[in-house]
């Protein structure tokens, strides 16, 4: 069957049909291997959720914008270093791109079109543009998941080069990268590139999506805004349904917000892939607690 785009550019759809739902769209864009996961539509399919209109695919362009200006002073052969200072240029002079020190935890640094009308963001945020502006710029750059950091990779072997979109575009020796994982104490002497292989590959989009999505959940709840941070945790689901943790944290939002029902869903769903052992005696509580409430009818308010 045909399709054909919406006005707003974020609502594909068939003939027929009615519009898919930002969660549909995002379902739909990560239902692919993983290495045909188009990072910066699932990002912004993730961010219509809250923004309803968002028109996805102009924001698109404006990356593939930048990533044409990157090309564009690029000679045909140019080396790893000559891309990362042309992006320095076009991200980070020209466009003015940073990172968000001041108001960390502002959920719009997880929201791509947020980082691209403000030019501010966190760290996988600002990584995923690059990441982005650099493939449609002909160049394959890694994401590399660090502990409570998240940086970009350009090139491969002895010549990978290590970039922080969060800093500027700042480079980082791969001995920094890993003692940012293992701390600086424990690589005194240590085969760095037996490290650099074991923890600074790149990951999956997943992955990455996964973090962004971490990342607006737990912003979301410090400004307790649990109906946008349950939103975020469904997403996650979506991405990696096997996720125990978070089927807990999506039915303790689903209490918060009063949606008692599916609360008690996630939580027997919770129970029953929990491994044999494991302490489920909250969740278990929990759950009788739920069944208990549903079966009366009532509600208690959201804290």
């Amino acid at each position: 069957m045909k399709q054909i785009g919406s006005e707003a550019g974020n609502k594909p759809q068939v003939l027929g049909t009615r519009p898919l739902t930002p969660n549909e769209s995002f379902a739909r864009a990560i239902q692919c291997p993983d290495d045909e996961v188009n990072l910066a539509a699932a990002s912004l399919y993730a961010a219509a959720r809250e923004n309803p209109g968002l028109d996805v695919i102009a924001y698109q362009g404006r990356i593939a914008q930048l990533g044409a200006r990157v090309k564009s002073k690029l000679l045909v052969q140019h080396t790893n270093y000559d891309f990362i200072g042309t992006m320095y240029e076009v991200l980070f002079e020209e466009e003015g791109f940073t990172g968000n020190t001041k108001n960390f935890f502002n959920p719009k640094n997880s929201l791509l079109n947020e980082v691209i009308d403000r030019r501010k963001g966190n760290p996988v945020s600002l990584s995923i543009l690059y990441i982005e502006v650099a493939r449609a710029a002909d160049v394959k750059v890694d994401g590399i998941s660090l502990r409570k950091h998240f940086v970009v990779a350009v090139g491969t072997g002895d010549e990978r080069i290590y970039v922080d979109p969060f800093r500027r575009g700042g480079l980082l020796s791969r001995k920094e990268c890993i003692g940012t994982v293992l701390g600086r104490e424990k690589i005194s002497g240590a085969d760095l590139d037996d490290l650099e292989r074991k923890f600074l590959s790149g990951v999956k989009k997943r992955v990455i999506l996964r973090r962004l999505l971490g990342n607006l959940k737990i912003a979301h709840e410090k400004y307790k805004q649990y109906d946008l941070a349950l939103s975020a945790s469904e997403q996650i689901q979506l991405l990696d349904p096997a996720n125990l943790r978070n089927l807990s944290e999506l039915a303790h939002l689903q209490t918060k917000v009063g949606n008692f029902g599916d609360a008690v869903d996630s939580l027997t769903r919770f129970l029953e892939h929990a491994p044999a052992g494991s302490n489920t005696e909250q969740a278990e509580s929990a759950l009788r607690r739920l069944k208990a409430m549903t079966a009366r009818g009532t509600e208690e308010p959201a804290e």
